[in-house]
C-alpha cells in the first residue's frame, strides 16, 4: 500500500515540476525557520553535553545586599558565603563555585619559546566536575589537596591538549601558562561555547587565581565575584534545598534587623531558565514562549495559506480524475485520505529538505544566527569555533517536532480545498474541462 502511494507520489512530482518544486520550498522554508528557533532553544535549555542534568541544575549569581542608610551592593556570591551557606548544604547533591567575573584570555606558553596560545579559562573548585557531567579520556579532576594546597593543577579541554601536547593522553604532563607551571591531572571532551557556565579551555582551582588572597580575606560581604551552582537527584530534593537556603537568608535578615541589614538572593532558579535570558534580571517564561511561540506560528500560518492556494488550483485541474474514481465506486472519505495522504508525503519530503536546510543554517552561519538571538556575544569567545554537537543538532524532540510541523502544515494547507474540491457532483466534475 505505501509503495504504492509513494509510486504515485513520485509520478506527481515529476508531472508537475512547477508545483512540486513551489511545494517543497514553500514547505522546506518554513520548516527550517522553525527548527532555526526550535534547536537553539534546545541547545539553550534541553540536556546537552556538558550539562545533561539541566532539569536539577540550578544556579545561583545574583546577591543584592540592603544596608541601613539605603544603599545597595550588588554582585554575584562571596566566598565567604559560599564557604558558610553552600558548601555544607546537605540538602543538594553537590555545589561547586564558579569564578563568574569574566577573567582575561590565560596565555600558555608554547614549547618553542615564542609563541602562545590564548585560552579562556574557567577557576573553580573540584566539586565542578561532579556538579557537570564532564567525559575525561584521559586522567581526572584535579583533587581536593590540589584545590587546597594551592597548587597548580589544571584539567585540560581535549582540542587543547592536541594543540600542546599533539594527543589527548597528556595526564601528568606540565606546561606553562601566564608563566607558571602547571601540570596536567586529566583531559575532557571539549564543551561548546553554547554552554557558557561549562564551557572552558583550561579548567583550574580558583585557589589558583592571582588575587585568591584578597578574597580569601575578605569577610563582612556576602557579594563578591563567584557564581555557585547546585545539582541536586530530583525535584523533591531540590525544594528542600531552596527551602534551605531560603531559611539561611531568613535567619540573616532576621538577626541583622537591628542594623538595618538585609539581602535578597536572584534564585537560585533552573540553570535552563536562566538561559532564556542574559544577565541577572527575572526571567518571564510566558513572556518568551509568546513571543517565540507567536513566531513560530507565523510560519506556519503564512506557508500554509500559500500551499493551499495551490493545492486548491491543482485540486481543480484533478477534477475529472476524481469524478472519474467517484464514478467506479470510491467514497469520499476514501478520496479525501489519498489527497492527504500525496501531500503528507510531499510535506514530509520538504519537512526533511527543510531540517536539512537547518542544520546547514546552523553550522554554516553560526555566528549570524547567534548574532540574531545572542548580540551581545555573550556566548562566543574570540579564537574558540562556535560547535554543533551531534547531540544539539538532532535528538527525538527535534524530529517529534519537525514530524508534527509537518503533519500539521499538510492538514491545514490540504484538508480545507480537497474537500471543497470532492464534493462537487460526479456529473460536474466529469464535465470539467482540462
Amino acid at each position: 500500500m505505501m509503495k504504492r502511494y509513494f509510486k504515485q507520489t513520485w509520478q506527481l512530482l515529476r508531472q508537475n515540476k512547477t508545483f512540486s518544486t513551489l511545494y517543497l520550498a514553500g514547505t522546506a522554508i518554513p520548516v527550517a525557520l522553525t527548527m532555526v528557533v526550535v534547536m537553539y532553544y534546545h541547545i539553550r535549555i534541553s540536556p546537552v553535553y556538558p550539562e545533561l542534568h539541566r532539569d536539577n541544575l540550578y544556579e545561583l549569581k545574583s546577591v543584592g545586599n540592603f544596608f541601613p542608610n539605603g544603599g545597595m551592593r550588588g554582585g554575584a556570591c562571596s566566598l565567604q558565603m559560599i564557604r558558610e551557606w553552600f558548601y555544607p548544604l546537605q540538602s543538594a547533591e553537590a555545589v561547586t563555585a564558579i569564578y563568574y567575573y569574566r577573567l582575561p584570555p590565560y596565555a600558555i606558553q608554547l614549547p618553542d619559546g615564542e609563541s602562545e596560545l590564548m585560552v579562556k579559562c574557567q577557576a573553580t573548585d573540584p566539586a565542578f566536575f561532579k556538579v557537570f557531567d564532564f567525559r575525561f579520556v584521559d586522567g581526572g579532576p584535579f583533587t581536593e589537596t590540589d584545590f587546597q594546597s594551592r597548587r597548580c593543577s589544571a584539567v585540560l579541554a581535549a582540542s587543547t591538549a592536541r594543540r600542546l601536547f599533539g594527543t589527548e593522553q597528556a595526564a601528568g604532563r606540565h606546561f606553562t601558562m601566564n608563566y607558571r607551571d602547571y601540570v596536567v591531572a586529566g583531559v575532557v571532551r571539549d564543551a561548546s561555547t553554547l554552554t557558557p557556565l561549562s564551557f572552558g579551555q583550561v579548567y583550574q582551582p580558583y585557589t589558583c587565581l592571582p588575587d585568591y588572597d584578597q578574597l580569601d580575606q575578605q569577610t563582612g560581604s556576602l557579594t563578591g565575584p563567584f557564581t555557585t551552582c547546585f545539582r541536586t537527584t530530583d525535584k523533591q530534593q531540590a525544594r528542600r534545598m531552596l527551602a534551605d537556603i531560603n531559611e539561611l537568608v531568613r535567619k540573616y535578615n532576621l538577626a541583622h534587623a537591628a542594623e538595618g541589614d538585609s539581602i535578597e538572593l536572584g534564585g537560585p532558579m533552573p540553570a535552563w531558565k536562566r538561559n532564556l535570558k542574559m544577565g541577572n534580571g527575572e526571567v518571564d517564561v510566558q513572556e518568551i514562549a509568546l513571543l517565540w511561540g507567536g513566531l513560530v506560528l507565523l510560519f506556519l500560518l503564512v506557508p500554509a495559506l500559500n500551499l493551499s492556494g495551490m493545492i486548491a488550483n491543482r485540486m481543480e485541474s484533478r477534477r475529472a480524475e476524481m469524478g472519474i474514481c467517484k464514478a467506479f465506486g470510491a467514497g469520499q472519505g476514501y478520496l479525501l485520505r489519498q489527497v492527504i495522504r500525496e501531500n503528507l508525503l510531499l510535506t514530509l519530503a520538504g519537512g526533511t529538505l527543510g531540517l536539512l536546510l537547518s542544520w546547514s543554517v546552523l553550522t554554516l552561519g553560526s555566528k549570524w544566527v547567534l548574532n540574531m538571538f545572542d548580540p551581545y556575544r555573550t556566548l562566543q569567545v574570540d579564537g574558540v569555533d562556535i560547535v554543533f554537537t551531534p547531540s544539539m543538532l538532532f535528538s527525538p524532540r527535534i524530529f517529534i517536532c519537525a514530524f508534527l510541523f509537518c503533519v500539521v502544515l499538510n492538514i491545514v494547507s490540504a484538508l480545507l480545498p480537497a474537500w471543497r474540491t470532492l464534493r462537487k457532483p460526479i456529473v460536474e466534475s466529469l464535465n470539467q474541462k482540462r
